[in-house]
């Protein structure tokens, strides 16, 4: 089984949440295997692509912690996805195979996940700089909202750019904070507009979001009354290029809890797992061997480090 990607001569795949880097194969992985999701990421693909895939019969979108059988030929494998804390959409993956064998995907499991116990563990390696020092979430979370604030109280509008997952939280802060002025509107894409719906279903609050490109985006991004933009697109809007908005940027990057500064624009530090955090993951795991991602910058440090630390077999693919 492939994760989060293709690979050809494989039988079947399993995508985990909706981040560019896992889901840009899936096109690709309908053509040739089965599919498997959880009913959330299935919901979100859906908005992305507006597609709701319910015709496709090699697309199963399947219940978290539910099993789920992977035939191919004479041999069946049990397929269970199970939450792993972040983002709402994501899975661990876990797959016993007909021989047995418990082998688990990550996905991009946060520090509030429970692994189930395995033999073999494969990790991405994004969260391998433990050179960096722990970031403050909380802390970030408060002075990403204290800059929006003080934009808007000085009548300046704000966009903020991050990956879809993110950009959903931040929607959720600002709706929820209670500072946050009643006549400032939202507004987003369309296509985020889609997945916010999803996520407003699941239990995540947010205000109302206009749509940028509808008349009423025209009408709110024309006057002089402050607004907020979101965006999954990390590219300068119209608005930015011509100094119109102040820019904050939620970047993949983690670790120094900082916010930089520079005129109007902002950027601050996203979190994934800590370095610390994915070695509890992997000791709760208890696998025989770990994989970790070569192809990520920290692939390396981190299996070293694994094996240091945790006297556990594991090395970076591809080498």
């Amino acid at each position: 089984m492939v994760c989060d990607g293709f690979e050809p001569g494989f039988h079947a795949a399993t995508f985990t949440h909706i981040h560019h880097d896992h889901i840009d194969m899936f096109g690709t992985c309908m053509h040739y295997y089965p599919v498997y999701t959880s009913k959330i990421t299935a919901d979100l693909l859906s908005a992305l692509m507006e597609d709701t895939y319910s015709h496709r019969t090699q697309f199963h979108a399947v219940d978290y912690g539910s099993s789920q059988d992977v035939v191919f030929g004479e041999r069946t494998d049990s397929l269970t996805l199970l939450k792993p804390g972040h983002p709402l959409d994501s899975s661990q993956v876990l797959l016993r195979t007909h021989d047995d064998l418990k082998l688990l995907y990550s996905g991009d499991a946060s520090s509030q996940a429970v692994p189930p116990k395995c033999d073999v563990l494969a990790i991405g390696s994004m969260r391998g700089d433990f050179y960096l020092a722990k970031a403050d979430r909380d802390r970030m979370e408060r002075k990403l909202v204290e800059a929006v604030l003080e934009n808007l109280a000085s009548q300046t509008p704000v966009c903020v750019h991050a990956h879809r997952t993110k950009l959903m939280r931040i929607m959720r802060l600002l709706s929820e904070h209670g500072e946050m002025p009643t006549d400032v509107q939202l507004l987003s894409h369309r296509s985020d507009m889609r997945v916010a719906e999803i996520y407003k279903k699941h239990g995540y609050v947010t205000r109302d979001l206009v749509d940028l490109r509808s008349y009423e985006g025209d009408e709110v991004t024309t006057r002089e009354h402050p607004w907020v933009e979101f965006t999954a697109s990390m590219d300068q809007t119209p608005r930015e290029r011509k100094g119109r908005v102040s820019r904050i940027v939620v970047s993949g990057t983690y670790g120094n809890a900082v916010m930089e500064q520079d005129g109007r624009e902002i950027w601050t530090a996203s979190e994934p797992a800590e370095f610390a955090d994915v070695l509890e993951y992997v000791e709760a795991a208890g696998p025989r061997a770990v994989i970790t991602d070569g192809s990520a910058q920290h692939g390396k440090a981190l299996a070293d480090a694994i094996k240091t630390s945790l006297g556990i077999e594991a090395r970076h693919m591809p080498g």
